[in-house]
């Protein structure tokens, strides 16, 4: 029985994101974590604005008509890289080839579109999926922490600095340098989306932009100049979103700071690449894309 890849359309979404939620219900029931996707209801939610989504690319599996299950590639320009997201296969039909299959469109789609880099954020307590990757051509580059709590406020009387509203395109222009400073390549798009939901913030020392976020949780990213600007800009987020935010695990300063501030683990994650990749040499934090 041959299996076939086709495009999702919107009537696929409900089996598809019942199958999402299973998948990660499975794996998280195993290791004693929660699940990812809260609910079907939300898994569901999610695929049909995937599909609705113009920098959304979706193909699902298929074999006699039985969908086993579906991945998705991202866009986030004008950034190069292009972020997998979402691949995900019925538990009852691991092993049976359609996981790489899914890959391998995905990768072909990004070869189309130009993308040399390529990035997604793994469980690591799924290791069927590790290898998956790591055959499909992927790196491990930073392993990371799903970090939990509520923002501590105060931050800016604690350490003098300030922080404010990211709130025209010459705030969007300092954050785009620092970005570039740091990763190679702006994260405009997601910046300017953050900046429109009144969740970016920039914190200044000395008059000095230092480090921005786009907001703080599992779809955010933050750049700065060191641990405490980071700091400050994890203390007077107006809330953590999601569930809660990536951390590198390397980053002790951080995750120490958070720890004895009563901020816990929830669970691992890896990021994992394709493609050209430049090492940040100063504190970040990742999204759930990359």
């Amino acid at each position: 029985m041959s299996l076939s890849i086709r495009h999702i359309e919107q009537n696929d979404a409900e089996i598809c994101g019942k199958i999402w939620y299973e998948a990660h219900k499975a794996i998280s029931f195993a290791h004693g974590y929660a699940s990812e996707p809260p609910s079907e209801e939300f898994g569901i939610g999610l695929i049909r604005s995937l599909i609705k989504s113009t920098n959304s690319w979706g193909v699902l599996a298929e074999r006699q008509d039985r969908i086993l299950g579906s991945i998705f590639l991202h866009r986030f320009p004008p950034s190069p890289v292009a972020v997998i997201g979402l691949l995900t296969i019925q538990p009852s039909a691991e092993g049976n080839g359609a996981g790489r299959k899914l890959m391998d469109a995905a990768l072909s789609q990004a070869r189309i579109l130009k993308h040399e880099q390529v990035r997604l954020v793994q469980s690591p307590s799924h290791i069927r999926s590790f290898v998956l990757y790591t055959k499909s051509g992927f790196t491990l580059r930073e392993p990371l922490f799903l970090v939990q709590g509520q923002p501590l406020k105060g931050g800016t009387n604690v350490w003098g600095n300030n922080i404010r509203p990211v709130r025209d395109d010459g705030d969007i222009y300092l954050c785009n340098e620092l970005c570039k400073s740091v990763f190679g390549f702006s994260r405009e798009m997601e910046l300017r989306q953050a900046k429109d939901q009144g969740i970016a913030t920039i914190v200044e020392r000395d008059g000095v932009m230092t480090g921005y976020a786009a907001g703080i949780g599992i779809g955010c990213h933050a750049v700065a100049k060191s641990n405490k600007d980071l700091k400050v800009l994890i203390a007077n987020a107006s809330a953590i979103l999601g569930p809660g935010f990536f951390v590198p695990a390397r980053n002790h300063g951080l995750m120490r700071w958070l720890l004895e501030n009563g901020f816990l683990i929830g669970w691992p994650a890896n990021l994992m690449t394709i493609g050209p990749y430049k090492e940040p040499l100063t504190p970040f934090l990742p999204s759930l894309a990359y």
